[in-house]
């Protein structure tokens, strides 16, 4: 390995070539992360040096370059390790400026920049073989228009222009205003001042590596620099070294197994928690997560990977490509189908939309497993383990329980799975989810499932894309396409593009008043309930959803066409009492969707973890006579303030009374804080041991109500 500093000037006239790999990444530098920046420095250095500094340099940064293996022509032949961006934008800028330069008529400034981006035809080069780096992947013909055009850049186009013509007009447009500033007959100097600067006042850190040196390992550290290289990305890079390596074809291996990576689909970032990464990076950590059994972070995706392929995979490098592109192919089929708003839709791609609609990506990794044909699992064996781990994913999700676990469990269940027989799988995997014990992992029985859903307002505490994916599997249910019953309806209902309504209207003081508080604090509990929510085709405008039963009923019926919603033709009355039964009716459809095995149970650490108790309000605590008016409350941490609770369920401190807890908590605590566990009673409780109370109270007031109908 050698290593030297040296200009652009001296980089690139020799009479060599620089190709960049198959395998790098596309150009990807930009105009305000990159070109700009870049171009900045190319004026605050050039006017330095005609100002002050005549020998003022500026770092570029590194590249790494390898001497190539192939035969030698005329012109020595370099792999471009590192540092394509880099070097592409440097070429670009050369060539532009020397474009710019001789439309002014400043010919030989620009002569001697084109020297550094061409070589002379004097010496036999026709063509692309002129360029002085070429790119082999899909950059290469946007990269030889932009170098062999005489003139500017014509980016007049339907669609946006490739980023390497951009960048090549960027700077052409910017060499151009700069050198036409000023008095016109500076122009001459100017633009001798500039060649000068581009040509000699950049350092460049040139790493040369001999064909027998490892080129990967540099790179690797040399990854921080320019723009972040992405975990696929340096992926990538790893696996096209060794097959090249291994005497493949890489030309043929990039084309048939890894081009597809670099389409849109694979390119595009998604979500994950409070950041986002490439698709193609996410599915790779998925990828290694369902061959390893081992919760990988993303950050560390590329170095799992290299340890497992060097050291645990027994197959050829090209073998694992073709794996990958199979199963890559696979999971964007299922994704596409996830993401179809009408018609059929098989298992996979159903727990897909389900899962994704449950804010969840964790869960993919056993997916990828389960469907290995490499596992010897059957088809529908791996579909009715995917029926089980869908209720696992989805009953948590409609509960709200934490999924800051999901990763380490997916991966501990393929781990535990790998060792049964394929063809019982599902019982296995079943088994598994039933012994799940802690907060962060149990599987909610159905007892869970009724006591939450008739009691939590759904509409406040979901997601408005979970709560849609679970009314519309309601109405799939209705429609026969719960598992094992047969379906009695053409189709599936549309799914993520119906409207959520409320029966009983959010508005509903006009015109579905109530006679005394405790019944105002009643319906305003049923409201948000499962048993209130619907799907319509079609919104109703404000002025129709807040009507009166008869009117809002009679409009629901002209827009609806759903199984759903059929029982509300025939209601004479709508109030609490049908709001239960519907939520009944609901929650057995949600139960047969979501199936659990028969008699399971929660277990007593799950039990620890509790319901949701987030929707309950402190005036329903006052209006059912768990605090009396008039109690004092006090504040914790041994402060002297104290409060008052009003008739009305408000609380008074220093003669102003604050709707919540937490309004008062933080005028006395002077921030913010949790009133529920701010103040406390007479008797020594915080307010939050309340709660659990009035939800036991209103769920006996719930089944005495059943129980009388």
């Amino acid at each position: 390995m050698e290593t030297r500093v040296q200009t652009p000037g001296q980089l690139f006239q020799l009479t060599q070539t620089l190709e960049i790999p198959l395998f790098q990444r596309p150009y990807v530098w930009t105009e305000e992360r990159q070109w700009a920046p870049l171009w900045e420095d190319v004026v605050r250095l050039v006017e330095l040096r005609m100002a002050q500094a005549p020998t003022a340099t500026h770092f570029l940064g590194a590249v790494v370059m390898q001497q190539s293996s192939g035969p030698m022509g005329f012109a020595a032949e370099y792999s471009l390790i590192d540092g394509q961006q880099r070097l592409t934008t440097l070429q670009l800028l050369l060539n532009a400026a020397s474009a710019a330069l001789r439309d002014a008529g400043q010919i030989a400034p620009a002569n001697n920049l084109r020297k550094l981006t061409l070589h002379d035809e004097d010496l036999g080069f026709e063509g692309t073989e002129r360029l002085k780096l070429r790119h082999t992947n899909g950059d290469g013909i946007p990269f030889q228009q932009a170098m062999l055009r005489s003139g500017p850049l014509d980016l007049e186009t339907p669609t946006a222009p490739h980023l390497i013509l951009a960048a090549h007009r960027y700077f052409y447009d910017q060499v151009t205003a700069w050198v036409g500033r000023g008095d016109p007959e500076h122009a001459g100097q100017r633009s001798t001042s500039l060649a000068m600067t581009l040509s000699r006042g950049f350092e460049i850190v040139v790493i040369s590596l001999r064909t027998d040196e490892d080129s990967q390992s540099i790179f690797e550290t040399l990854n921080a620099r320019g723009t972040p290289l992405t975990q696929a990305d340096l992926v990538k890079n790893l696996v096209f070294q060794k097959l090249e390596a291994e005497g493949a074809d890489i030309r043929i291996a990039y084309e048939a197994n890894w081009r597809l990576f670099d389409e849109p689909f694979w390119t595009s970032e998604v979500r994950l928690g409070r950041f986002t990464l490439p698709q193609v990076s996410l599915f790779l950590n998925h990828w290694l997560v369902a061959q390893t059994g081992e919760e990988v972070r993303t950050p560390a995706t590329f170095a799992r990977f290299k340890h497992w392929l060097e050291y645990e995979n027994s197959g050829s490098v090209i073998d694992v490509v073709r794996v990958l592109h199979a199963h890559a192919v696979a999971y964007q089929g299922w994704i596409a189908a996830a993401s179809a708003k009408e018609g059929a839709i098989e298992p996979v791609a159903l727990f897909f939309y389900r899962s994704l609609a449950a804010g969840t990506r964790a869960a993919t990794p056993l997916v990828l497993w389960l469907f290995d044909g490499a596992n010897g699992i059957g088809r529908d064996e791996a579909e009715e383990a995917l029926q089980w781990f869908e209720s696992w994913v989805v009953r948590r999700a409609i509960l709200g329980l934490t999924a800051a676990d999901m990763s380490r469990t997916v991966a501990q269940l393929i781990r535990d799975l790998r060792a049964a027989n394929p063809t019982e799988v599902a019982a296995t995997l079943r088994a598994l989810l039933e012994r799940f014990d802690s907060p962060g992992n149990y599987w909610p029985p159905d007892a869970e499932i009724e006591r939450a859903l008739h009691t939590v307002p759904l509409y406040r505490t979901l997601p408005r894309a979970r709560l849609r994916m679970v009314l519309e599997a309601i109405e799939d249910d209705a429609r026969g396409y719960t598992s094992g019953r047969g379906a009695w309806s053409g189709s599936r209902v549309p799914r993520d593009t119906m409207n959520i309504e409320h029966i009983l209207p959010r508005q509903w003081r006009q015109n579905w008043p109530v006679s005394t508080e405790q019944a105002e604090i009643d319906r305003d509990e049923h409201v948000h309930r499962l048993g209130n929510l619907t799907l319509l085709t079609t919104p109703l405008n404000s002025s129709v959803s807040n009507r009166v039963w008869s009117g809002k009923q009679e409009a629901m019926t002209r827009h609806d066409v759903l199984l759903l919603n059929r029982s509300l033709r025939d209601t004479a009355e709508w109030n609490e009492a049908s709001i239960d039964r519907r939520t009944t009716i609901n929650v057995n459809a949600v139960k047969r969707t979501w199936p659990v095995p028969e008699g399971h149970t929660v277990v007593p650490e799950a039990r620890k973890a509790g319901l949701d108790t987030s929707w309950i309000d402190f005036r329903h605590i006052v209006a059912v006579g768990l605090v009396e008016p008039g109690t004092t409350l006090r504040a914790r941490g041994g402060r002297d303030a104290t409060a008052t609770v009003l008739a009305d369920g408000r609380i008074d401190f220093n003669g102003t009374a604050y709707d919540t807890p937490s309004g008062a908590g933080k005028v006395a605590r002077g921030g913010s804080t949790n009133g529920w566990a701010f103040w406390s009673l007479p008797d020594g409780r915080q307010l939050r041991r309340l709660k659990e109370p009035y939800r036991k109270l209103m769920e006996e007031r719930r089944a005495e109500a059943r129980r009388s109908d």
